[in-house]
């Protein structure tokens, strides 16, 4: 994806702000159950439950987990025991009848992790205590640490928690999105489309010995479609998802059946060297891989359209592209309209070949789908059964929320370091 979520429409935000909880939910399964499980087990599933939900009474964990009301009690005294759970007086009453039943909560802040997204322009940075509240971010532009990229993200990361108002539990794991690829074997990067010192960069293995836990490198446009599939994102719950991440760059984002689909060489999405087709091949781009998605259909493509068509408005990137077309500039909403069509015939392509359940608008476009809607609606409606395309509604803060959600796991794997000397 590379740039798309910053600076295509004008409208990414900032970076996350705190007191937001980020879930996984169903991309973190609860751990089996069974009538053979031991107490580990049987604490880990309590842990797990209470993480997910914001409070729960001892009946209500015995019925979300199938325990008995005194065995839950036994485990309880243990959590309590080691700080991992909180208790505190309820004011509902069960059934309405009765003294009110106590609730039970997670302590998120025995722990933290880490979401880190990277792109061309701007770096984002955030941590979160182990329940998923964020409780501090910050962004920063990507040129200032990109010639020592490892030691400007721990820099960042260390310079943020530094400065939270009360100081988090250990870091315990963290999530990085990254425009670029990254070999799923080594967690080495390749393929950067602008800072090419980034390629062969071991940045996993660097991460993981310079913050002393362990890390999880992404493309960028697989952790937005995580995010897009969480409690925050466009797509909550739904089994298969295409992500369309379009602005200053472009790439897809794709789950199948619950499973992230990453490639060989971890560089599955990466359209930007799709060839194009239709009339938008003609555009006034020259050079090598000129007739491709990532040097025909993006804002310096289009703005150097523009101009060479005779436009006259201020018009300097794919923010003001866009408002000039809304503004009746018929240049710059020919110019759109041409995206438009080239974009939905993306989401066609994608759609025939993995026949998703939802399909999400992401980067910066995202903002204007009013202006690529009726194209992309156009070329759905071709399909046996016609999907619908949606705009992100967390277009700017996809990668880092998925960022967070990636590290979740390292969250349940340290729980169980600490459950096994309980």
């Amino acid at each position: 994806m590379s740039t798309a979520k910053q600076g295509a429409t004008g409208s990414a935000a900032g970076a996350l702000g705190s007191g937001i909880r980020v879930l996984a939910r169903h991309l973190t399964p609860a751990p089996r159950l069974s009538t053979s499980a031991g107490r580990r087990e049987n604490l880990l599933v309590l842990l797990h439950e209470l993480r997910q939900a914001d409070a729960l009474t001892r009946t209500d964990l015995a019925r979300r987990t199938g325990l008995a009301i005194p065995t839950v009690h036994r485990l309880l005294a243990t959590l309590l025991a080691s700080r991992l759970v909180a208790e505190e007086d309820a004011t509902r009453a069960t059934r309405g009848l009765g003294r009110p039943a106590n609730l039970y909560r997670f302590a998120g802040s025995v722990a933290s992790v880490a979401g880190v997204d990277v792109g061309n322009e701007t770096t984002r940075v955030a941590v979160a205590a182990a329940n998923g509240t964020i409780i501090g971010s910050m962004s920063l532009p990507t040129p200032q640490i990109a010639e020592d990229l490892p030691g400007g993200i721990v820099t960042s990361l260390t310079s943020l928690i530094a400065g939270l108002p009360l100081a988090p539990g250990p870091l315990v794991g963290m999530g990085v999105g990254i425009s670029a690829s990254v070999n799923p074997a080594s967690g080495r990067l390749a393929k950067a489309p602008i800072h090419r010192g980034w390629d062969g960069l071991p940045l996993q293995a660097m991460l993981a010995d310079r913050m002393c836990c362990p890390a999880v490198i992404e493309q960028d446009d697989h952790l937005a479609a995580l995010a897009e599939l969480s409690d925050r994102g466009t797509a909550p719950g739904a089994a298969s998802l295409v992500v369309v991440n379009y602005g200053r760059g472009i790439g897809a984002g794709i789950i199948v059946d619950g499973a992230l689909i990453k490639g060989a060489h971890g560089r599955a999405g990466r359209i930007a060297d799709w060839p194009v087709t239709g009339h938008n091949a003609d555009w006034p781009v020259t050079g090598h891989n000129a007739k491709t998605l990532g040097r025909q259909l993006l804002p310096d493509a289009m703005t150097t359209a523009y101009r060479e068509q005779g436009g006259a408005g201020n018009v300097m990137d794919g923010a003001t592209l866009c408002q000039s077309a809304r503004a009746g500039d018929a240049i710059a909403r020919g110019i759109v309209e041409r995206a438009a069509t080239g974009i939905a015939d993306v989401f066609l392509r994608l759609a025939v070949a993995f026949d998703p359940q939802s399909m999400v608008l992401g980067g910066g476009f995202a903002g204007s789908f009013d202006l690529f809607d009726h194209e992309i609606k156009l070329a759905m409606s071709t399909l046996p059964d016609p999907l619908s395309v949606t705009p992100s509604v967390i277009a700017s803060e996809a990668v880092l929320i998925g960022g967070l959600i990636a590290a979740d796991p390292f969250v349940e794997q340290w729980l169980a370091e600490q459950v096994s000397v309980l």
